[in-house]
């Protein structure tokens, strides 16, 4: 994974709300309905020669194929381990630097409902 520069989590309460007519905010029905989703994103750079860069991305790239498998991400700040799959993958090569490349993984926590069977 190269090094993390950085790791953030947000976990977010589905809440429905019903804003009052003519009220201000604190009248605001608010009903927590729909459960929790947790967003993980971690930024890092990795290092290596152009050949084991592509490689880095391609490995990525390929766990994203519209088929995804769950995936343990153990968490650097927290250590806690938590159930995953790839919602988005970026990356970024400097012009200036042929041998580094930086990236954001943003993880959804949860597990894979169905599995396309073959």
């Amino acid at each position: 994974m190269g090094t993390v520069t950085s790791e953030s989590s947000t976990k977010s309460s589905g809440l429905f709300n019903m804003p009052m007519p003519f009220s201000d905010s604190d009248e605001v029905l608010l009903m927590d309905l729909f459960g929790t989703t947790r967003t993980i994103t971690v930024n890092g750079i990795k290092d290596g020669t152009v050949s084991e860069l592509r490689t880095f991305i391609g490995n990525i790239e390929n766990l994203q194929r519209g088929e995804q498998n769950s995936l343990t991400f153990v968490s650097s700040w927290t250590n806690s381990n938590k159930t995953v799959l790839i919602q988005d993958f970026t990356h970024d090569k400097e012009a200036a630097d042929e041998n580094r490349v930086s990236y954001t993984l943003t993880l959804t926590e949860g597990s894979v409902l169905w599995k396309k069977q073959k």
